[in-house]
């Protein structure tokens, strides 16, 4: 705005040089300046009119561009440049503040916003970067991506199929091919829970790399299926997420991207000790639909804030939204205990500076404490440590090759 701003007193006192000068007393330029505060984006109507009568529809630009010499065009593609600046700026950042993206979140939840789980994964990917990724870059990888696929899904003549889209899916993730230059989508092993880098866990790590863990691979398999109109779903496991789709008989199918196969439901359960009382509950094993996936993303911006923030207002806020519109959220609702937990000690702390054993405040943070508490556990909630985690995703490649070499 501060080229535009000069721009315009240039115009007001007519402080340009002697060429310039007189260029501009041949035409009158009328320099309107319209924030559209909806798009977020501030719009330039140049009119120029030999009359001197100012043009107040834009459309007269295009007609009367003819007439405008080139002083004139100079002025109009640095006003131009400008627009196009700030407008990349705007994509750039995309309200990439915490509070901004939280409320970005609750608009997609609460129906003022399509739901669109693209767009939520990078909101909190953004968000944590402090705005340094840029949406456009972001969203055409996987438009460009889904086209080949559509083209690869003709080729081979199996449009007609349900699970085309996933089977295209399938094979350029993990089968050697000029769609993925050779190389497939591997688990990585390093940092898997994020511990050391956040972004570790990341869409974007995935499209650079190639590699990522059971958060990461998911989520860009699922982006994709969107993109092809492919029916894809997130589910949760223990310290685990996978993708979950009905096959051409109409029964459900496991996808394991920790080592791209198919997983039974049986194996999952007995492999990691998950209840039938979390299955029944809907923690674990469940195909999430979109808004509890988008929900699921706001729950990762939380996780993100606490790495750099510690347990807060602010990640309990956004829970609570996770829980509203998807209750049995066990991650969820597992980050309110550890939220409330905090709260609690450090009423203690204060009641302790004020020498007194006991507060109103301490006593309603317990009930609530315990109450939650209670709640996971009627989940059917089960903790599974993660180094078992860890002796699991190994064991992985191991259920891999069983079942490879008895379908031989």
């Amino acid at each position: 705005m501060a080229h535009i701003n000069k721009l315009c007193v240039m115009l007001k006192n007519n402080t340009f040089d002697n060429g310039k000068s007189k260029t501009m007393k041949k035409l009158l330029s009328i320099l309107t300046l319209t924030t559209l505060t909806a798009a977020g984006a501030t719009v330039l109507y140049i009119g120029t009119s030999i009359s001197g009568q100012p043009n107040s529809d834009p459309k007269t630009l295009i007609a009367s561009s003819q007439t405008i010499i080139p002083e004139e065009q100079q002025l109009t593609t640095l006003l131009t440049d400008t627009i196009k600046q700030q407008t990349i700026s705007t994509e750039n950042s995309d309200c990439f503040t915490y509070e901004c993206a939280y409320q970005q979140y609750v608009d997609m939840l609460e129906g003022r916003k399509p739901v669109d789980f693209k767009r939520a994964v990078f909101i909190y990917e953004n968000t944590y970067l402090k705005g340094t990724l840029n949406y456009n870059e972001f969203s055409n990888y996987f438009t460009q991506t889904a086209s080949q696929l559509k083209d690869y899904i003709n080729k081979k003549g199996i449009a007609g199929y349900k699970t085309a889209g996933q089977y295209a899916i399938f094979s350029f993730m993990y089968e050697p091919s000029y769609l993925n230059n050779n190389q497939v989508f591997k688990y990585d092993f390093n940092d898997f829970m994020g511990d050391k880098d956040w972004t570790n866990m990341f869409v974007t790590k995935v499209m650079k790399t190639k590699m990522g863990n059971c958060h990461g691979l998911p989520y860009y398999y699922k982006i994709l299926a969107n993109e092809l109109n492919a029916e894809a779903y997130l589910a949760i496991a223990p310290n685990h997420m996978y993708i979950k789709h009905i096959d051409e008989k109409g029964k459900w199918v496991n996808i394991e991207l920790t080592n791209g196969h198919v997983s039974s439901d049986a194996w999952m359960i007995s492999s990691m000790g998950i209840s039938s009382e979390a299955i029944k509950k809907g923690i674990y094993m469940d195909a999430l639909t979109e808004k509890q996936s988008v929900a699921l993303c706001l729950w990762d911006m939380a996780m993100g804030y606490q790495k750099d923030n510690g347990y807060d207002d602010f990640v309990l806020k956004c829970c609570n939204a996770v829980i509203k519109h998807y209750p049995t959220s066990i991650t969820a609702l597992m980050t309110k205990q550890n939220c409330i937990s905090l709260i609690g000690k450090k009423q203690q702390e204060e009641a302790k500076k004020k020498g007194v054993k006991s507060t109103p405040e301490m006593e309603k943070t317990h009930k609530e404490y315990v109450a939650l508490n209670k709640q996971i556990e009627d989940l059917g909630y089960r903790e599974m440590p993660q180094e078992q985690y860890e002796q699991w995703i190994k064991s992985v490649e191991d259920e891999k090759q069983k079942t490879t070499s008895n379908n031989k």
